[in-house]
C-alpha cells in the first residue's frame, strides 16, 4: 500500500476533497487515464450508469451518487500525464449494515469499474489514506484542478 500524499498546491482544491475521501473511508476504487477529466468522468459512467441517474455535485468538487440502497462518493482530479479518480462506497443511511448492499454495489460499481483496466486505464484500490497502485499515489502528488 501507498500513503497518498497532498502537495501543498493542492490545498483548497477538489484535490484536497478527494484526498480528504480515500482518508475518510476504509475502501476505495481509483481509476488513472491518460484522457481529460471529462473523458475520465464519462468513461466511468459509461461503465457503471446508475452513478449517474441520481447524483449531485458538491461545492467541494465531488459527486455523491445516489444508487439503490447504498451512495458512491468520487472524483476526477487532473495530473500531467492524465486524469485520477476515486471511489468510495457509503452507506445509504446511517446506521445501515454493509451487508444489506454491498453485493450490490459490487456487482453495479466496483466489477464495472474495475474492468475499465481492459480498456487501458489502470485500476486500484485502497482507503485509510492508501492505495494499491504505487503510480496512482506518485501522480496524486501533481495533481490538479
Amino acid at each position: 500500500m501507498y500513503d497518498l500524499m497532498l502537495s501543498p498546491h493542492a490545498r483548497g482544491t477538489a484535490v484536497e476533497q478527494l484526498h480528504r475521501l480515500v482518508e475518510a473511508v476504509g475502501l476505495v476504487t481509483t481509476v488513472q487515464t491518460s484522457i481529460g477529466v471529462g473523458d475520465t468522468a464519462g468513461v466511468i459512467v459509461e461503465a457503471a450508469p446508475r452513478l449517474a441517474e441520481d447524483h449531485d455535485v458538491l461545492s467541494s468538487g465531488l459527486i455523491m451518487s445516489r444508487v439503490g440502497m447504498y451512495r458512491i462518493a468520487w472524483g476526477v482530479v487532473s495530473h500531467p500525464g492524465g486524469s485520477l479518480a476515486a471511489l468510495a462506497p457509503l452507506p445509504g443511511y446511517e446506521g445501515q449494515q454493509s451487508s444489506d448492499w454491498i453485493r450490490h454495489y459490487m456487482r453495479e460499481v466496483l466489477d464495472p469499474v474495475m474492468a475499465l483496466s481492459g480498456r487501458g486505464h489502470r485500476t486500484g484500490g485502497g482507503g485509510n489514506g492508501t492505495v494499491t497502485e504505487e503510480e496512482f499515489a506518485r501522480a496524486f502528488r501533481e495533481a490538479y484542478v
